[in-house]
């Protein structure tokens, strides 16, 4: 089995998505283990496009905790180990791997990989991985090890010289993707020039093309056919990451949830529906920068619904109105399922689109439909 291992702050779970279904295009096998799931714990661990059965997770996970096989006792250090059992088990061609948080010291980094791929490194988790970009890079490319091969989105300076640095010293050959070239941009996707190749994807958001150029670039690097890879891109489709959905109101959702995710949103948000009417609803985690968050988006939106995602890990909702009140009528609701209501109801009342983001868990809840 080989391993394809990927960090970075932003698009791991839509690269993984474009990674694994170019090489089930090609014809080979591919699990896929990918964080945190939407709708169901099963969602983190798939083998050729399916999720693992619950009474499977339920039995490795218990083997995992009988012969003490995760690497802390964390749950996602188990869900980890019970992906690696399984895989391997399997025997399946290729793995996927998405790291949770980091990479150094993150429970999937006991591989050895064919390829390392690094998504866009910014801001995130800084209270854990570092303060400045330097900081958060190098616990990034702590995935690399010697003479593994490294494909990396274009990144700001700071982080291009970290990852240059780690490549020199494990001797890992390094690649940054090139330019994309938009070509069309519509509501039932997008089409792009990548080194000259045409290819196409069904995801309207801004950094889509870039993803699908870095899963491009990963699996021609593994010797993946261009017709598998342009199959595989355009069969893909990524949950909740700028998904829009037609209805009453049309929705956009997207898991944004720190301040270079939540400008990309912005950027799509613009180019589709700028003289649309926008209601927002909102929740995100107390470890995020929410007030950045909300400096950028608040002004969008005539209307916000402020809800909690998580009781123990969410921000305090009434510092969210605070914050979004500078911007915008806000009020707060005090679960998903009134927010979700609310949200739609001043939407269908204003004839808006209703966009929600700002967390994951927000984004895949089973009351957003």
């Amino acid at each position: 089995m080989k391993y394809i291992h990927i960090a970075g702050t932003n698009g791991k779970g839509s690269v993984a998505e474009y990674i694994s279904n170019i090489i089930l295009a090609s014809g080979a096998s591919c699990g896929c283990y990918t964080s945190p799931h939407l709708f169901s714990p099963t969602e983190r661990i798939r083998i050729n496009g399916k999720n693992i059965t619950e009474a499977m997770l339920g039995s490795l996970l218990k083997e995992v905790d009988s012969n003490n096989l995760a690497v802390n006792k964390t749950q996602f250090a188990k869900y980890t180990a019970a992906a690696y059992l399984w895989f391997s088990r399997k025997k399946i061609d290729y793995a996927v791997i998405e790291t949770g948080l980091g990479g150094r010291l993150d429970p999937t980094n006991v591989i050895d990989a064919q390829i390392v791929v690094l998504t866009p490194i910014s801001y995130d988790h800084t209270k854990i991985l570092g303060n400045s970009i330097q900081e958060i890079a190098a616990e990034k490319c702590g995935i690399i090890k010697s003479n593994t091969s490294v494909v990396s989105a274009q990144q700001i300076d700071d982080a291009k010289a970290i990852i240059q640095s780690h490549c020199d010293k494990l001797n890992a050959p390094l690649s940054f993707i090139s330019d994309v070239q938009i070509t069309s941009n519509t509501l039932s996707g997008q089409r792009f020039l990548y080194n000259g190749n045409a290819y196409e994807i069904t995801s309207i958001g801004e950094w889509q093309p870039q993803n699908a150029a870095l899963a491009i670039a990963c699996t021609q690097n593994i010797g993946i056919s261009e017709k598998a890879i342009t199959k595989g891109l355009l069969s893909t489709i990524v949950k909740r990451r700028t998904e829009y959905i037609q209805g009453e109101p049309p929705m956009l959702i997207d898991g944004a949830h720190n301040t270079s995710s939540i400008s990309m949103l912005l950027k799509t948000i613009d180019r589709h529906f700028s003289n649309t009417n926008k209601v927002l609803l909102f929740a995100c985690m107390d470890d995020k920068d929410y007030a950045s968050m909300i400096d950028l988006i608040g002004s969008t939106f005539s209307h916000v619904v402020v809800v909690s995602a998580d009781i123990a890990r969410g921000a305090d909702v009434h510092k969210l109105k605070k914050l979004f009140s500078k911007h915008s009528s806000c009020e707060i609701e005090n679960d998903i399922p009134s927010g979700v209501k609310k949200a739609k109801t001043i939407a269908r009342k204003q004839d808006a689109l209703m966009v929600v983001c700002g967390s994951l868990y927000l984004a895949g809840s089973k009351f957003i439909q």
